[in-house]
């Protein structure tokens, strides 16, 4: 199953990953908007022009465009992007977006940018080195000089790579329904694993499945991503613990 199919059978779902995606969102976007305020030139500090190349339904792109960002949002999965607009319309929020691959997501936009955003551990459904470089290199065209990138990973070194795990998310509400989400893991060899992801919803007297979808991660460590950006043309790259729920990379195109 490809990295676009498994996005758009979750769009409808993937709210439900947060126990509140609302709250989840203003945590993250006062996060996130005061790293890129610190990182970027003192002119673009107010309004900086951000680009999301994996933007999905709009977590962190919503956010920041209500902070005052002008938002370009780009990811693989139409559905997402549909899910994206409505999001954005029902909360009045400017939101230009659209379909692209982040491994050239440079010839979808007309502009550059002073801040890309990779966020929510999108880089690592790139399954080798060669495409997180081509990914990390469409970055850096995109952005004006001084530009900063930033990208948040699971932090994979202090995952167990047992053959298989179970992550249960438990229980989430949407108005009256209630569904129940899980991953299963299965590692495929030390760097790559499967995720068979699964939501079902309570029936009268039982649970009813809703879907069952499956994508491959590449499990590549932090430092290793590093080392990317630094060939893809970025400086002063280094590793930030303490941004929101995972790791944050960044680092500045000079």
């Amino acid at each position: 199953m490809s990295t676009e199919q498994f996005y758009d059978e979750l769009a409808w779902y993937y709210d439900l990953v947060f126990p509140d995606w609302d709250a989840s969102m203003q945590r993250q976007g006062d996060a996130l908007i005061r790293l890129i305020r610190e990182s970027v030139s003192p002119r673009a500090r107010e309004s900086p022009r951000v680009l999301d190349v994996a933007a999905g339904i709009g977590t962190q792109s919503l956010p920041l465009a209500a902070h005052g960002c002008r938002i370009t949002a780009r990811d693989l999965s139409p559905e997402a992007i549909v899910r994206l607009g409505r999001e954005a319309a029902a909360r009045g929020l400017s939101v230009e977006a659209g379909v692209a691959d982040m491994r050239a997501v440079a010839a979808s936009v007309s502009s550059r940018f002073d801040a890309v955003i990779c966020c929510d551990n999108s880089l690592p459904h790139l399954l080798t080195d060669r495409d997180i470089a081509i990914a990390l290199s469409q970055f850096r065209k995109v952005l004006v000089e001084g530009g900063v990138c930033i990208c948040s990973v699971r932090d994979y070194d202090r995952v167990d790579r047992a053959m298989t795990s179970h992550h249960d998310y438990g229980e989430r509400r949407r108005g009256d329904r209630v569904f129940r989400l899980w991953q299963d893991w299965r590692w495929c060899d030390v760097d790559r694993y499967e995720v068979t992801f699964v939501v079902e919803e309570r029936l009268s007297a039982d649970w009813g499945e809703r879907l069952r979808t499956k994508s491959e991660y590449y499990a590549i460590g932090t430092t290793r991503l590093l080392e990317l950006m630094v060939e893809a043309g970025f400086s002063s790259c280094r590793r930030l613990d303490d941004v929101i729920y995972q790791p944050v990379l960044i680092g500045w195109a000079t």
